[in-house]
């Protein structure tokens, strides 16, 4: 454990110091075995370090932070992610160090990386309440086109026998047609005309993680919800962190307008899948069946107890006809399916794909991830 002197801390803002003791919980979300000590270590590496060389600082924090080579894979990401803030605005900037030679003018040319910029005592990009409760809306700039796949992809799912009867089949004799056909042959039934029962429609379970991990990815998964409440299935939306909410309706209703924190009591940061999954097994058995396809949208990373997770995912596999898992971070380079949470689903998941927009979810239809239902789990099918 480092020993920090007052003249070493005294170089850093208060703030950044909170920052960087923030990162360690932050990780632990992610599976990341982090600490005092390496947070003591952190802060320490930071008085050498030169703050406006993010690279650097993400080299040395991915020194001291990882322990696998699943964690050294995927940190540099997640270091992005958390202090450099894909897509944030920001407002009120000030450099920690200005850099002179910089001019007033852009030229057009784009940095590799950020220098170390502070936002109300922040570094750049760095949103404090990663864990906080917000407001869910979909991207209304690719609604059309993730309704258009919705729809496709139900069509291509197997659908049960339904109740009602259509003409044109082969099942049984439609008595009513064939005796109007034989009015206009004397009232002799030459012609016997059959029928066939008309398909139902899927049955669909889509369960989405909202916890501070999936932030990032909640417009695009809002759109795909919505868009299930627009194509012909018996759908059922759930959403989870800590515990489950059934909003199909609030979906359907204020999915596109904005779904506000006081409409999602309860819905705060954090990840108890399996918890989540015991919830749906045991409040709402009679939507799991052979022909219902249960869709999770999660990153996998559970802050529960693994074998919590492992029963839930067994009895979802046994009652469900089909388990489909979308991980956004499939797409992540170096990242593997190796958390504690994603190592207890996989043997139960019929397909895994990355889903995060409109070209990874039209591959996912075109590589079949909607197809079949059948009451046991088939091997797993990870679509590349």
């Amino acid at each position: 454990m480092e020993r920090l002197t007052a003249d070493g801390i005294g170089g850093l803002t208060g703030d950044i110091v909170t920052q960087v003791t923030h990162f360690a919980p932050w990780l632990r979300n992610y599976g990341f075995r982090a600490g005092i000590s390496e947070t003591l270590t952190a802060i320490a590496a930071l008085v050498e370090l030169n703050l406006d060389r993010m690279d650097e600082v993400c080299n040395a924090f991915r020194a001291i932070y990882s322990r696998t080579p699943a964690e050294w894979g995927i940190f540099p990401s997640l270091f992005e992610r958390y202090f450099c803030g894909r897509g944030v605005r920001l407002k009120q900037k000030r450099r920690l160090q200005p850099d002179e030679s910089v001019g007033g003018t852009d030229t057009g040319r784009r940095v590799e990386r950020p220098t170390a910029e502070t936002v109300q005592g922040f570094l750049a990009g760095y949103h404090p309440d990663t864990g906080e409760r917000f407001a869910l809306r979909a991207d209304d700039r690719v609604l059309k086109e993730v309704v258009h796949l919705t729809r496709l992809a139900v069509r291509t799912m197997n659908a049960p026998r339904g109740r009602k009867w259509r003409s044109r089949g082969r099942e049984k004799i439609d008595l009513r047609q064939t005796m109007r056909s034989a009015l206009r042959r004397a009232g002799e039934p030459f012609v016997l005309k059959m029928r066939r029962r008309r398909p139902d429609r899927p049955r669909i379970v889509l369960a989405l993680d909202i916890s501070g991990s999936m932030k990032p990815y909640a417009p695009f998964l809002t759109s795909l919800a919505w868009s299930f409440t627009r194509a012909r299935a018996r759908t059922q939306i759930f959403l989870f962190s800590t515990r489950l909410l059934r909003v199909t309706s609030l979906i359907a209703r204020k999915g596109v307008s904005g779904i506000p924190s006081s409409d999602l009591p309860g819905m705060r940061g954090g990840t108890r899948i399996g918890g989540a999954l015991e919830q749906l097994l045991r409040r709402y058995p009679g939507l799991l069946h052979r022909h219902t396809c249960v869709i999770i949208a999660s990153d996998g990373y559970d802050a529960g107890h693994p074998e919590r997770m492992h029963s839930s995912m067994r009895d979802l596999a046994d009652r469900a006809g089909r388990v489909v898992w979308i991980n956004p971070l499939l797409g992540e380079p170096g990242y593997e399916p190796t958390s504690t949470g994603m190592s207890m689903a996989l043997p139960y998941i019929n397909a895994f794909v990355d889903v995060h927009d409109v070209a990874t979810w039209k591959k996912a239809i075109l590589g079949g991830v909607m197809r079949g239902a059948a009451p046991q789990a088939a091997p797993l099918k990870r679509q590349p």
